[in-house]
C-alpha cells in the first residue's frame, strides 16, 4: 500500500478537535483524584484514534490509503462510546455502577471491533458511507449488531442521565447539558438520511459532547471536595445563616435558619427579611457594618450581625445574616454571676462579723465596764464623777448608735448590689447625706456609663467607698465628699476627696495604718491587684486615690 497525502483545507476543523481533545485528556488526567477522570481520559483517547484516522483519511490520495484509515476510525468509536458510558455510570455514581463485571461487559464487543480491524475486515460501519466519489465502505452483519449496541449505550446513558436529574438537584444542570450535547451529537452525525449516511465534515461534531463532559466533570466541580465541605459546614452550621440579595429579600436559609424562623426555604425566598425579623431596629439594615444586636424570638435569645457580599469591581451583591443562639449561654452567665454573688456576699458577711466584733462588740464592752464604774461611784456617794462617767457614756452610745445606723445602710446597699454599680452608689451616697447632712458628688467618665462590673470588683470598691465615707465623717468631720470614676491607661482610677479637718501623715505612718481603716481599704485594692494611696494634712481635708485594672465584665 502506496502511503501518500495530499493537503486538503477540510483538515483544520480536525486538526483543531484532535488538539482539544489531547489539552482534555492531559488535563483529565492530571485530575484523576477526581471521580469519573480517568473514565473521561480513557474516552479522549479514544477519540484521538478516532479524529486522527479521519484526519489521515482526508489527506490520504488513494482509496485503498482512504479505506485502511476510514477502517481505522471505525474500529475505535464502540471503544469510545463504552468509555463514554463508563465515564457517565463513574460520575452517576461513583464505585456503585461501574464495577468489574459491568466494566467487562461494556469491553466485550469494543475489544472485538479492535481485533477484527487487526484482521483487516470493519465491525461498524454507517450504511452508504462515501469518501469523495472513490470509497465506499458498505455495512456488514456484524454492523448492525453493532448499531445496535451504539443506540443501547445511549439510552442508557439517558436513562442514567434521568435518574440523576430526579434524585440530585444539583447535578440538574450538568446533566441537562451532557443530555442535550449526546441529542444534539446524534442528530448533527445521523439525522441527515434514514439511511444512516453520514458525510467526514460532520464527524468533528463528536466534540460537542466530549466539550459537555468535561463541563461537567471540571466546570461545575461536584467532586471538588472544598466546596462540598463549605456546603456541608453551612448545612451543619449551628448558627442561622439567611442570604439576602441587595434589596434585602431572603435568597436562602440554611437549615439552621429554617429550625430558628420556623419556616421553610421555599416558603422563605424572595420575602423581605423585615417580615422575618421584625424585631430588629431598621438601623440593623441601614448602617453597615452594624454591631452585633441582641434579640429575642419567641423563648430564644439571638445575635444578629449583617455583613455585605462584595463581587470583584468591590459592589454590594447581597448581604449575609448570621443569627447565633446565646440562649444557653446567657442562661451559664447568668448562673455564673448568681454563684459569684453568692460567694461574694457569704465572704463579706464573714468580714461584716469580724468588724461588728471589733467595732460594736468593743463599745457595747465598754458601755457596760462604764455603767458598772458609775454605779460604784454613786453607790460610793461620788455623784459628780458618776454623772460625768455617764456623760461619756452617752457620748459613746450615740457614736454607736451612729456606727449602727452606717453598717445597717451598709447592708442595704450591698443588698442591692444586684443592680447597676453606680445606680447603687448613688442610691448609697444619697442615703448618706439625708442620714449625716454630708453632701456628695459624684463624677462619672462618660466611657464608664455602660460599664459592667463582677460582683467581685462591685463589693470590694464599694466597701472602699463606704470605709472613706466612714472616716470622713467620723474622724474627718467633713461637709463636703466628692467622688469620682475615670479610665486612665487601662486602668480604673477612683479618687474619694473631702473637706475634712486632715490628720498628720507621719502619725498613720509610725502607726502601720491602723488608723481610720486604712489597712482595711489596702487589703480591699490588694485583692483587687490594685494599689491606693492615702494623702493628708491637717486642716486641708483628706484623699483616697485607687487605681485598679480595668477589664469590663
Amino acid at each position: 500500500m502506496t502511503w501518500t497525502f495530499i493537503f486538503t483545507p477540510e483538515i483544520w476543523p480536525m486538526a483543531a478537535m484532535l488538539c482539544l481533545l489531547l489539552l482534555l485528556a492531559v488535563y483529565s488526567w492530571r485530575r484523576r483524584s477526581v471521580q469519573g477522570a480517568l473514565p473521561f481520559m480513557v474516552s479522549c483517547l479514544f477519540a484521538i484514534l478516532m479524529t486522527t484516522g479521519l484526519l489521515l483519511a482526508n489527506l490520504a490520495s488513494d482509496p485503498g490509503s482512504r479505506s485502511f484509515w476510514l477502517r481505522f476510525m471505525f474500529s475505535w468509536v464502540l471503544p469510545a462510546v463504552a468509555a463514554v458510558t463508563c465515564f457517565i455510570l463513574e460520575y452517576a455514581w461513583p464505585g456503585r455502577w461501574l464495577t468489574r463485571r459491568n466494566l467487562i461487559l461494556l469491553s466485550i464487543l469494543p475489544l472485538f471491533s479492535v481485533l477484527f480491524f487487526l484482521g483487516g475486515y470493519t465491525l461498524l460501519v454507517p450504511i452508504g458511507f462515501v469518501v469523495g466519489e472513490t470509497v465506499t465502505l458498505p455495512l456488514n452483519v456484524f454492523g448492525q449488531i453493532s448499531i445496535v449496541y451504539f443506540f443501547g449505550l445511549t439510552f442508557i446513558n439517558l436513562i442514567v442521565f434521568i435518574w440523576l436529574f430526579i434524585r440530585s438537584p444539583q447535578h440538574r444542570w450538568p446533566v441537562l447539558l451532557m443530555a442535550a450535547s449526546q441529542i444534539s451529537m446524534r442528530f448533527i452525525v445521523f439525522g441527515q438520511e434514514p439511511s444512516l449516511a453520514v458525510q467526514t465534515t460532520n464527524i468533528p461534531a463528536f466534540m460537542i459532547p466530549y466539550l459537555a463532559y468535561a463541563t461537567a466533570l471540571f466546570g461545575f466541580r461536584i467532586f471538588d471536595p472544598i466546596p462540598l465541605a463549605r456546603q456541608t459546614a453551612i448545612d451543619h452550621l449551628q448558627a442561622g445563616m439567611i442570604i439576602l440579595d441587595p434589596g434585602w429579600r431572603v435568597v436562602s436559609l440554611n437549615p439552621s435558619a429554617e429550625k430558628i424562623l420556623n419556616m421553610p426555604n421555599s416558603q422563605a425566598k424572595h420575602r423581605p427579611v423585615r417580615e422575618l425579623l421584625a424585631v430588629c431596629s431598621d438601623d440593623l439594615f441601614h448602617k453597615l457594618p452594624a454591631e452585633e444586636t441582641e434579640c429575642d424570638l419567641g423563648s430564644r435569645s439571638f445575635t444578629l450581625s449583617i455583613s455585605p457580599l462584595k463581587d470583584f469591581r468591590g459592589m454590594v451583591s447581597g448581604y449575609l445574616l448570621m443569627l447565633r443562639d446565646i440562649t444557653e449561654q446567657k442562661l451559664a452567665q447568668a448562673q455564673i454571676l448568681e454563684q459569684q454573688r453568692a460567694l461574694a456576699t457569704q465572704d463579706e458577711r464573714e468580714r461584716m462579723a469580724r468588724e461588728l466584733h471589733d467595732s460594736l462588740g468593743q463599745v457595747l464592752s465598754y458601755a457596760s465596764m462604764q455603767v458598772e464604774t458609775a454605779a460604784m461611784l454613786s453607790r460610793n456617794g461620788l455623784g459628780e464623777a458618776a454623772e460625768a462617767q455617764l456623760d461619756r457614756l452617752g457620748s459613746v452610745v450615740r457614736q454607736a448608735h451612729a456606727d449602727l445606723r452606717e453598717y445597717i445602710l451598709n447592708l442595704r446597699s450591698t443588698a442591692s448590689l444586684q443592680q447597676p454599680f453606680f445606680v447603687t452608689i448613688q442610691h448609697y451616697l444619697e442615703n448618706f447625706t439625708t442620714n449625716y447632712e454630708i453632701q456628695t458628688l459624684l463624677e462619672i467618665s462618660p466611657d464608664l456609663n455602660n460599664a459592667v462590673f463582677s460582683p467581685e470588683v462591685q463589693l470590694q470598691l464599694f466597701r472602699i467607698l463606704q470605709e472613706a465615707l466612714s472616716n470622713a465623717r467620723k474622724h474627718g468631720q467633713a461637709h463636703q465628699v466628692q467622688i469620682s470614676f475615670s479610665l486612665e491607661n487601662s486602668s480604673l482610677r477612683i479618687v474619694i476627696q473631702d473637706d475634712g479637718c486632715g490628720f498628720n501623715m507621719e502619725e498613720i505612718v509610725r502607726r502601720s495604718g491602723s488608723h481610720f481603716g486604712f489597712q482595711f481599704m489596702r487589703e480591699r485594692a490588694e485583692r483587687l491587684a490594685g494599689s491606693l494611696e492615702l494623702t493628708s494634712t491637717p486642716g486641708s481635708g483628706t484623699r483616697v486615690e485607687l487605681v485598679v485594672p480595668w477589664k469590663e465584665d
